[in-house]
């Protein structure tokens, strides 16, 4: 037998298609990247940043705030950043040191979440006052990036880049060290109960 829907909740929402739009843009950002087409890159880039902006306060206005958007949210910005930083990373335009870190951000926060459904807590979103700001930092790194694309390479901007950096790896690692320790106590509290 199929479970029934709770009543009242709708997964194509005006919100949820902007969110979903997302990865449908992703692509192009890639695509613009890979073959050094700056522009192409900065464009899509705008526009999924737009959705992003949109898709929470367009649930809200319209009454379409939902767990199930909430998650969707939560999971395409996830998989944009890192398959952005990937691409980057493979485009030469990111150094091994720097997609090491990128890549521990990914690690901690999927074990987080992979320790939280495990523990019955799945529709637990990562949240928390550090997670956000390096989520933050992630997505505004990505942005930094994506409009390097289309700047002039200057000693300014060098500069501007790794500061940028260095900010959102310390993120990272207390972010990360914060991770563990949540999983940590996830494991001690299953192992008590």
């Amino acid at each position: 037998m199929s479970e029934a829907k709770p009543a009242g909740v709708s997964l194509i929402t005006t919100a949820n298609v902007l969110t979903y739009s997302r990865l449908i843009l992703l692509p192009f950002v890639i695509v613009g990247v890979a073959t050094a087409r700056g522009w192409l890159a900065v464009a899509a880039m705008v526009v999924l940043w737009i959705t992003d902006l949109l898709d929470g306060r367009v649930a809200r206005r319209l009454g379409q705030a939902s767990a199930f958007g909430k998650a969707l949210d939560s999971t395409v910005d996830f998989v944009l950043i890192y398959c952005l930083f990937i691409t980057f990373y493979a485009a030469g335009r990111l150094v091994t040191y720097q997609f090491a870190f990128l890549y521990l951000g990914m690690i901690t926060t999927l074990t987080l979440q992979l320790a939280l459904t495990a523990a019955g807590r799945g529709d637990e979103v990562v949240s928390g006052p550090l997670a956000k700001l390096t989520g933050a930092l992630q997505y505004a790194f990505l942005l930094f990036l994506v409009a390097l694309e289309v700047m002039p390479k200057t000693r300014t901007l060098s500069l501007a880049t790794t500061i940028f950096f260095a900010l959102l790896a310390l993120a990272i690692v207390l972010s990360s060290i914060q991770c563990v320790a949540k999983v940590r106590g996830l494991a001690c509290a299953a192992r008590s109960g």
